[in-house]
This record gives C-alpha cells, structure tokens and sequence, in this order.
C-alpha cells in the first residue's frame, strides 16, 4: 500500500509541475496582446488545484477518501476544461493565425511614442494589397499586416490581421511559439490527468476495501457465554468422582 502510495505522489506532483506551468505561459501569452484570448490557462488552474487536494490526500491518512474524492472532482473537470482549451488555442487561433506576411518581414509596426498611452491614440494607415488599396484605423502600439486585412468588408471578416498591445512584430511570432507550445502542454495534460485520475481512484477504492480486522477485547471478553460440552457434562454427572 504504501509502495502505490509513493508512486502515486511522484505522479501527482508532475501534475502539479504541469498545471503550474498552464498557468504560467497561459497568464503570460494572454497579457502580451488585446487581440488573443487564450484560454488555456484555465484548465491549469483547476488541474492545480486538482492536483494539490490529491496531494493532501497521499500524505493526510485521516481524511484520505474525502481529499481524493474532491480531488478526483477537480481532476475530471480539468481534463473535460483541457479539453476544449485544446480546441480552441489550437483550432481558433493558432490555425488562424496566418504568419507568413510576418516571416516575410511585410507586416508594420505603429508606435506614436512614449508619449501617447496606446489605447487612446488612433491613426490612419494606408494599406495595398494585389487586389486593393485603402485606409485602416490602428491603434498605437500595434503590429498589423495589409496583407490579411480585408478592405471590401472593413477588415470584419479577416482573422487577426493585427496585434494591439504588442512591443514589436517579432513578439507575435513569439506569441504565436507559446500559444502552440500552451496548446501542446494542454495535451500533455489532457493524458497525464486521465492516468492520475485513474490512480487517485484505485487507491481510494483500495483504501475503503480494506476490511475491519477483528478486535482482541470481543475474542477475549469476559462477559462472552463460555460453550459447554454437552457430553462431557453428562457423562461427568453418570460417573461422580
């Protein structure tokens, strides 16, 4: 018992790295830019906390099955959380996200100076493309590419042709490296939550399948009926010493 205990620490304390490091690169991927809203920290945070119950309840033997039931709880809702995190960092932005203008070196960055707070400063730029040329309004301190804005319908149907709040173009490939490794570490964690889960609760089972071991104080109670030998008594009474 307690050899799967120690084992399963070791495995509940990845889980923690893992879901710690969500949280990190998921806080730090959505704060880089207003134009991306990651989601993929959210399912680090459950896990997290997942994880730390789990935790709790390896090393506390007193309220051992009420911890990993709750952590259990918390583990299923941060893998369903992981799941669709998965799908929407890695479906709806990354592979929305086109960076060939930015490799190419044909996307401009606008910066009114430092002094000029970005999100109330507005200009008017000028975008060509190979079919088309108009004006788009930019925000200061913004990374936008003309060759993903659609000027027939006013950029409404283009996908992420810019990146408000970032300090250079080069950050959004930047950006665009952590939101896939942010997705990667979600399936990562969709796995490895499924196996700690199905841990978790194989220890918990065996915990409550253990059975009560017989007391000495009921074998050896004064106040227990002695049994008699019927025939030992009777023939004791036909034959008198």
């Amino acid at each position: 018992m307690m050899v799967r205990v120690r084992r399963s620490l070791w495995l509940v304390l990845g889980m923690l790295s893992l879901s710690l490091l969500l949280v990190v690169l998921g806080v730090y991927s959505t704060t880089r830019t207003e134009s991306l809203n990651v989601t993929g920290y959210t399912s680090g945070v459950i896990l997290t906390l997942g994880s730390f119950l789990g935790l709790l309840g390896l090393r506390l033997e007193e309220n051992r099955k009420q911890l990993l039931t709750a952590a259990i709880i918390f583990l299923s809702f941060g893998i369903i959380t992981s799941f669709v995190c998965l799908l929407i960092d890695g479906i709806c932005i990354v592979l929305n996200m086109d960076t060939r203008p930015l490799k190419a070196g044909r996307c401009q960055y606008y910066s009114s100076g430092s002094g000029y707070i970005y999100e109330n400063f507005f200009t008017s730029v000028s975008c060509w493309n190979l079919n088309e040329s108009c004006s788009m309004a930019v925000r200061s301190g913004t990374c936008y590419c003309c060759d993903l804005y659609d000027c027939a319908n006013g950029g409404y149907l283009s996908n992420y042709y810019e990146f408000v709040g970032v300090r250079s173009c080069e950050e959004v490939f930047t950006l665009y490296i952590l939101i896939w490794t942010l997705t990667g570490l979600n399936l990562v964690a969709f796995f490895t939550g499924i196996l700690t889960t199905a841990v978790l609760g194989s220890i918990k089972d065996l915990k409550s399948r253990n059975p009560p071991e017989p007391s000495e104080s009921t074998a050896s109670s004064p106040t227990a009926p002695l049994l008699m030998d019927a025939n030992t008594h009777t023939v004791h009474q036909l034959h008198p010493v």
